[in-house]
């Protein structure tokens, strides 16, 4: 449940999770799986969005994902398994499906944060860029890779200056999930669920200086 509906949002994934935990403390095993396993969506939607929008910062940041999917895969695995020892009933909806109105401010979102980035980038050069997908990471991972790739495929910003955004944007997210983690599921789900993040943050970004 969690590794699909991350594709929907691995945030409000996780919140859902941590409620689930509260209010059902024997599915929370499950629930802590679920929520570990919703950040490999984070993962997956970036490589598909470099994909299909630029080729090339899609093989400039191919290791960093990779490494962070093998790693939060590998995190959500060992947490599934001992979620298996634990009795388990039906954990219902834990999000609502895909709507219109998440389509058109996702289009919304992506546009606004294009036009910020590449104001950031015309004034302030690469640390505006960074610092522009780094707090929009804090909402959404994805807006800003859109708008990087974009800026990459349409020769406005250097190959070479497209990772630091992306990986600031991914790793504020995971901040934001972190904090989401504590206030939906209290001490006990975020002292499960943020170690497998923190692991992913680091894996990525060792993916990124080591390669």
């Amino acid at each position: 449940v969690g590794l699909a509906s991350g594709f929907i949002s691995s945030i409000a994934t996780i919140s859902a999770m941590g409620h689930r935990s509260r209010e059902m403390p024997a599915l929370s095993g499950s629930a802590v799986a679920g929520a570990v396993l919703s950040s490999f969506s984070t993962i997956l939607q970036i490589t598909l969005i470099l994909a299909a929008i630029s080729q090339a910062a899609l093989h400039a940041l191919a290791m960093p994902l990779i490494f962070g999917g093998v790693a939060i895969l590998a995190c959500g695995g060992v947490l599934t398994l001992n979620a298996m020892n634990q009795p388990v009933t039906d954990v219902g909806k834990v999000t609502q499906s895909f709507s219109v109105k998440t389509a058109l401010y996702m289009a919304a979102l992506i546009a606004v944060v294009l036009v910020i980035s590449a104001a950031l980038n015309h004034w302030f050069g690469q640390a505006g860029l960074v610092v522009g997908s780094a707090f929009v990471g804090l909402v959404d991972a994805h807006s800003p890779v859109v708008s990087i790739a974009s800026l990459v495929a349409n020769h406005q910003i250097a190959l070479n200056n497209a990772a630091l955004p992306i990986l600031a944007a991914f790793s504020f997210n995971v901040f934001a999930k972190a904090i989401v983690a504590f206030a939906s599921g209290g001490k006990t789900f975020a002292l499960q669920v943020v170690p497998s993040l923190v692991i992913q943050v680091i894996a990525v970004w060792v993916g990124w200086l080591v390669f």
